[in-house]
């Protein structure tokens, strides 16, 4: 089953026999077979006709609405789990300290993992630079403390220390000298990598909240990031150590292998009432 992104500008989703066809504005079709498909993610602006949603709707086909620069604009959810014993089991490990630890470190171990094997990488690369040599080292360290941490507050902290370890060294991965990257930065991204890791991230995000929802459990209910109103923490928690192996290494070789160029970046300065989230947009 197939995860299908349409980057439309006013383009129409319609319902032909039984397949779906999306009309772009320069009159071209691409066809789309719903028995392949398991997620459609549109970027930007798409009309949709009644006929082409009762087929969305009859394939339970999850469709995910995001902005030009990667903003979640909604999706459609067509029926909600009915596994009520499912998510009370969920409510109840809330209450279990222990649990929630155990669960956060599996969590943080695996994504601290995942950074220093990309890191070595990249220092067997540059096997002189000292700098580069610490940084893995204290990566090491930081790894061995998060498995020793005895609260969700510590944890957090460490998982926080190995971001910044992992972020200082990550732009030596990125070969094109035109690429950017000051740091991570968010809401919005200050650089070229910044917005392509920040969209890269959202794809990452709602591939794993569609799975979260196919398994019937609820995605506001999370024990690594703190709760918060409207938030699903379940589905943050959960992507944390895909982070590196796919999105971060994709968003490297997007550059490294020239599918990404200057010309594809503009800058954009977004209003305090703009549906967008960056400045730097791709």
């Amino acid at each position: 089953m197939a995860t299908i992104y349409i980057v439309s500008e006013n383009g129409k989703l319609q319902k032909k026999g039984e397949t779906l066809q999306f009309a772009h504005l320069d009159g071209t079709i691409t066809t789309i077979f719903p028995f392949k498909t398991n997620q459609i993610v549109v970027l930007g602006n798409m009309e949709i006709t009644g006929s082409a949603l009762r087929l969305l709707m009859r394939h339970g086909i999850d469709t995910v609405f995001l902005g030009t620069n990667g903003r979640f604009h909604g999706k459609l959810v067509f029926q909600e789990s009915r596994n009520v014993f499912l998510r009370q089991k969920q409510f109840k490990t809330l209450e279990d300290e222990d649990f929630r630890l155990r669960f956060a470190k599996s969590l943080v171990a695996g994504k601290l993992k995942n950074q220093l094997s990309f890191m070595q990488r990249i220092s067997r690369r540059r096997e002189t630079e000292n700098n580069l040599i610490q940084t893995v080292e204290r990566m090491k360290r930081n790894i061995g403390q998060a498995d020793a941490a005895d609260s969700l507050a510590s944890l957090r902290g460490y998982e926080g220390m190995g971001a910044r370890h992992f972020f200082s060294v990550f732009r030596e991965n990125i070969l094109q000298d035109w690429a950017v990257f000051n740091g991570r930065s968010m809401n919005p991204p200050e650089d070229n990598v910044n917005a392509v890791l920040s969209f890269l991230y959202t794809l990452l995000l709602y591939r794993v909240d569609s799975s979260i929802e196919e398994e019937g459990m609820d995605a506001y209910v999370g024990y690594l990031h703190e709760l918060e109103y409207g938030k699903r923490t379940l589905a943050f928690d959960l992507m944390e150590e895909f982070r590196t192996p796919i999105a971060d290494t994709l968003c490297c070789a997007l550059f490294n292998l020239g599918i990404l160029q200057p010309g594809d970046f503009r800058d954009v300065v977004f209003s305090s009432d703009s549906d967008e989230i960056g400045r730097a947009s791709c």
